[in-house]
């Protein structure tokens, strides 16, 4: 099968137009049975959740307030836990119509050195032009011994937001992550196997008919997490989630230029 890549985006964006595929805040943190991608967005939520809770956090006693910048994510669904570990939380897209506070990509911030404590860049690896220039960016922008969490699919259907680029495996993405600068710390793999093949059906079911499929969307769903309970298996997932730390070095208590708004 051919494929001709100057009509590929506009196929996309024919076939999705009636479908309404994106989401609300509400629908990444807490996403209902009913939705063709429940098994990867409660899978996410929790791991999400999991690894925001083992970053140290902050109290009342330190001086200085950490930021946290939610890259690729004006709306950032994980502000809420970010907050309550005592992150001020900022967030950058590639428009300011979503209300983010900076407007950027990943390759190119436009922020100071070591100006931010904790970066989050959650399904965004995968649409950005070089992922290892945009690891290496944020990189830069950490203050050392900051924390970057980081997610990316292994397993997805095509989805140019505004392009789609990249997959990446349980290898692949902590070895990027360690080459750029960082020490993984965690892998966290959302999904095995039969979570993986229920989430195939439901996008084969999406594609077809959309949210008129809801119904059966809810009955993969339950299958899907109670099968992958049963059976697990990490050779074949969905989607990885990794916790990494910039390394501190002789400067670890410089504070870069000051984040402001």
């Amino acid at each position: 099968m051919e494929i001709d890549l100057s009509d590929l985006d506009f196929a996309f964006r024919k076939m999705h137009a009636a479908k309404h595929s994106r989401h609300d805040v509400s629908d990444r943190i807490a996403p209902s049975l009913f939705q063709y991608d429940y098994l990867v967005l409660s899978t996410l939520a929790t791991d999400m959740q999991r690894l925001i809770e083992e970053i140290p956090c902050r109290d009342d006693s330190d001086q200085d307030t950490a930021v946290a910048l939610d890259l690729g994510c004006g709306k950032s669904p994980y502000r809420f836990l970010l907050e309550s570990r005592g992150f001020s939380v900022k967030t950058m897209d590639i428009s300011l119509d979503g209300a983010a506070d900076f407007q950027g990509t990943i390759e190119e911030t436009g922020l100071p050195d070591r100006s931010i404590d904790l970066a989050i860049c959650t399904q965004v690896l995968e649409h950005s032009i070089d992922p290892g220039q945009g690891l290496r960016e944020i990189c830069r922008i950490l203050r050392p011994g900051g924390y970057l969490i980081v997610t990316a699919p292994h397993i997805w259907f095509y989805h140019p937001h505004p392009s789609d680029n990249w997959r990446f495996t349980q290898e692949g993405l902590p070895r990027l992550v360690a080459a750029c600068g960082f020490e993984p710390m965690r892998l966290l793999a959302q999904g095995g196997s039969v979570l993986s093949y229920f989430q195939i059906v439901n996008f084969l079911l999406f594609g077809l008919a959309g949210k008129l499929a809801a119904p059966v969307y809810a009955i993969n769903n339950v299958i899907g997490k109670w099968g992958d309970n049963l059976l697990t298996n990490r050779l074949f997932c969905l989607n990885f989630a990794v916790l990494a730390r910039k390394a501190e070095f002789s400067t670890a208590h410089q504070r870069g230029t000051e984040f402001s708004a």
